[in-house]
């Protein structure tokens, strides 16, 4: 999938695919000993990135998701993220670009007119 994905082309393989990484990558931190102190702080970010992925499954459009909400998000992704290079790990970090992708797909798509059916 790697090979093929990409935010320009808003199809719905995509946009699982990016969901599936940001969702593993936020749960992983929720798990990891050394992200203890932000352990709550994860997992207020991913109750906030469940709610955007019910309104693309219900919607079957990241039109749908509110933008600001999406801001939301990156601000929380992008403080943990500060909070944790030190401690060389990169799961905050590759949530953060995920999500960066799911934006991306989100203009892609709105650029486009809606989610791409086909390949």
């Amino acid at each position: 999938m790697e090979e093929t994905f990409s935010v320009e082309n808003p199809i719905r393989e995509n946009i699982d695919y990016a969901f599936k990484n940001l969702i593993f990558y936020v749960t992983a931190s929720t798990q990891l000993d050394i992200y203890i102190e932000q352990k709550e702080n994860f997992k207020k970010v991913l109750d906030e990135i469940n709610t955007i992925l019910a309104i693309y499954v219900n919607k079957e459009s990241l039109v749908s998701i509110n933008e600001e909400k999406l801001q939301n998000i990156k601000f929380d992704l992008i403080d943990l993220d500060t909070e944790t290079k030190s401690l060389k790990s990169y799961f905050a970090e590759w949530s953060l670009l995920w999500l960066d992708a799911i934006i991306s797909l989100r203009m892609s798509e709105i650029r486009l007119g809606g989610v791409n059916n086909g390949r």
